[in-house]
């Protein structure tokens, strides 16, 4: 079957282009949506983590309180009978907005002593039930007999010794003996906790910590509590925000919801009575919904659906050491961070095919004046397909409507690069980089070492003040550490005037040889326009030496648990020492190993020394001189390597003879060759000395 041109050209240019728009668009979309799902379990672990902040600073206070007034009642406890000694109590009450009352019981007699803050519009309070003085701040409630008769008094205050009014009644009905926090605390040493519940005074929930007093044969004095207004709590969780939709809440042990930002809605009548709400029964559907699920194996991290809203939720139970066994539940509809970016990517979605359409019909209109450049065209299509938008539409031809179209083409790459102007961009804020403490260790791992050392510096140094010495290297170790530092080095540690370097480690380098090789020419680079600074001042010059390997080592933490250090350790690092040290015998500056030159072998121009055995060793390792890149024009270096090789290759097939004649011509040209001086002599004594074997006419070194 044939279809008309134009059609054919138009049809396959949407068959293009709408999947990729869809492909971009889908994969900006699942990106997106991970990031800000990322940023969802931020935001409700910041929450949690604020609330179990909150709590511990609620409770931890307020229990401190109790032991110290739980060890006052008991070395006091005969003198809180006069009111003088209740100052101490009143002004703990005082200074804690979230306590609610502070209270001794007393084994004896069941005598009281209790310190109340009224809350702000209390309708009635007291035996008679009637409403408080108008300004009275606090009451205090005591059951004694200190008049010589049982009583039971409230004392009203507006201030500590501003009394607004007093009341007594000689009829008892309380005994602290018998109430769940005396009898919880009594015979336990330990701080208790009463879980929550509703105070009778006020009808608001709270909670009591207690703590029993006893002499030092264990008999029981009394006990001491405290009772915390529960409704900190929701004021703490109603600040707390996940998203515009989410919310927190904290359900107790019994599965009370005892933390809600409402601090209304978490109080009901039950039988008469009020009671703090189950949280899986309260009118709230998302609270309900994420108490049940959780209740069937949600386990600390799940999603529910209510609604039509899915809400991710976290659950996080208290530390132990809160001794309350609550859960903190944060949640947020998925709305509030996916939401933008559907949004979004369907407004990418749109404005993509928007100009793939009017692209499409500039092309459609255009492809009836085509000819023989279609070829061109089918092509820069196939450029598109593999999004390879960089390059501008080239398409010559004379026809000025495939020039037209051509420009369309173009304009079409144009829009593609542009829809990154419309990706989102989700800002993520941290917690806490847990991290992990320093431990003494290592690991083994391919390493490539690079020692460096200043050839005589400490005889330039000599006449200098230690301030121009500190100054002198210090600007040494500037333009040093620069050079290693942008070629992926990182300097292990500073040596006198030494450096030592590594590659590989600690960040991984695939290419650690080569940037160790890029490195020694850059610090040889810069070292010569360091000593144009130093001629300038009038300082000699000085000359770096440096030495190169790789191999396996031990990289991590040595030295003690009180103080370590990071470094590299193992035989390669003593060989790249030694080989640093060669440099004085050859009259060189940059060496490296042989394991050095195969790795990065076709990259960089080498002068080879041949098998060499360094101080302090007893195996041959290859050596060689690190001249420059392998694609340097630099005539002198070039001449230089070439007759090198010609000398050396008599020396490696150990003819000696041959190799005098190379190495005296090599040196009639550069006479100042250290390297060049050394082989002679070496050549001339195995020349006319008894036939050495190939071990024996090794190079061996006894000092550095």
């Amino acid at each position: 079957m044939r279809i008309r041109l134009q059609i054919g050209i138009f049809a396959m240019f949407m068959g293009i282009m709408l999947p990729l728009i869809g492909a971009m668009t889908g994969i900006l979309y699942v990106r997106n949506a991970d990031l800000a799902e990322k940023t969802a379990n931020s935001a409700m672990d910041k929450s949690t983590e604020s609330v179990v902040i909150g709590v511990r600073g609620l409770l931890e206070p307020i229990a401190r309180t109790v032991e110290l007034s739980a060890a006052f009642g008991r070395a006091q406890r005969d003198s809180l009978r006069r009111p003088d000694s209740w100052r101490p109590i009143f002004e703990a009450l005082e200074q804690q907005p979230a306590l609610y009352s502070l209270y001794y019981g007393f084994a004896r007699n069941g005598e009281f002593l209790q310190m109340i803050r009224l809350p702000v519009g209390l309708g009635k309070f007291g035996q008679k039930g009637e409403a408080p003085p108008e300004n009275a701040r606090y009451v205090i409630r005591t059951i004694d007999d200190s008049t010589g008769l049982p009583a039971d008094s409230l004392i009203y205050l507006s201030d500590w010794g501003a009394v607004v009014k007093v009341e007594q009644s000689a009829t008892i009905q309380y005994d602290p003996r018998q109430r769940p926090w005396y009898k919880a605390a009594q015979d336990k040493d330990d701080l208790v906790n009463s879980g929550g519940y509703l105070f009778s005074g006020t009808g608001r929930p709270g909670l009591t910590l207690s703590q029993r007093m006893a002499t030092d044969d264990k008999e029981v004095i009394g006990v001491f509590g405290a009772d915390i207004s529960l409704d900190a709590l929701s004021q703490m969780v109603a600040r707390q925000k996940v998203g515009e939709r989410g919310q927190v809440f904290i359900v107790d042990e019994a599965g009370r919801l005892v933390g809600y930002p409402d601090t209304g809605k978490n109080v009901i009548t039950e039988n008469g009575k009020p009671a703090i709400v189950m949280a899986k029964d309260f009118d709230d559907p998302v609270v309900s919904a994420i108490i049940k699920r959780h209740a069937e194996g949600g386990g600390d991290r799940f999603r529910v659906r209510v609604g039509g809203a899915t809400y991710v939720v976290s659950a996080t139970t208290l530390p132990p050491e809160l001794k309350s066994k609550w859960t903190i539940f944060a949640a947020t509809d998925d709305e509030d961070f996916i939401g933008p970016i559907r949004r979004i990517s369907l407004l990418i979605l749109v404005i993509g095919s928007t100009i793939v359409l009017l692209s499409g019909v500039g092309v459609f209109a255009i492809t009836r004046f085509l000819s023989r450049p279609i070829g061109q065209i089918i092509e820069e299509t196939r450029l598109i397909r593999r999004l390879e938008l960089d390059d501008p539409v080239r398409v010559k031809t004379p026809v000025a409507e495939l020039v037209q179209l051509s420009d369309a083409l173009d304009s079409m790459k144009s829009a593609l690069r542009s829809f990154g102007v419309y990706v989102p961009k989700e800002v993520v804020r941290q917690i806490v980089q847990s991290g992990s403490d320093s431990t003494l260790g290592g690991a083994r791992q391919p390493t490539t070492i690079m020692f460096t050392d200043l050839a005589g510096f400490t005889k330039a140094s000599e006449g200098l003040a230690p301030e121009e010495v500190l100054s002198r290297l210090s600007d040494y170790f500037d333009v040093m550490a620069a050079a290693i530092d942008v070629n992926q080095g990182a300097i292990d540690k500073y040596i006198g005037d030494a450096i030592m370097a590594l590659w590989n480690a600690p960040s991984p380098d695939p290419h650690h040889q080569r940037n160790g090789c890029l490195a020694m020419l850059a610090c040889s680079a810069v070292g010569l326009e360091l000593n144009a600074v130093f001629a300038a001042r009038g300082l000699p010059p000085v000359t770096t030496r440096m030495g190169l390997h790789t191999g396996m080592v031990v990289v991590g933490n040595v030295g003690s648990h009180k103080r370590m250090q990071y470094t590299a350790l193992g035989p390669a690092v003593n060989l790249a020492s030694r080989i640093e040290g060669l440099n004085k015998r050859f009259g060189t500056e940059l060496l490296v190993s042989g394991d050095v030159e195969e790795a990065v072998r076709g990259e960089f121009l080498f002068r080879p020394f041949g098998p060499v055995v360094a101080s302090g060793t007893s195996i041959p390792i290859p050596l060689f001189e690190l001249l420059a890149t392998s694609d340097t024009t630099d005539s002198l270096i070039l001449a230089r390597a070439q007759a090198w090789d010609a000398a050396f290759s008599a020396y490696g097939a150990g003819e000696w003879a041959e190799a005098v004649n190379g190495f005296e011509a090599f040196q009639r040209q550069w006479s100042d060759d250290g390297a060049a001086a050394l082989f002679l002599g070496h050549c001339q004594s195995l020349r006319d000395g008894p036939p050495a074997t190939s071990a024996e006419a090794v190079l061996r070194f006894d000092s550095k």
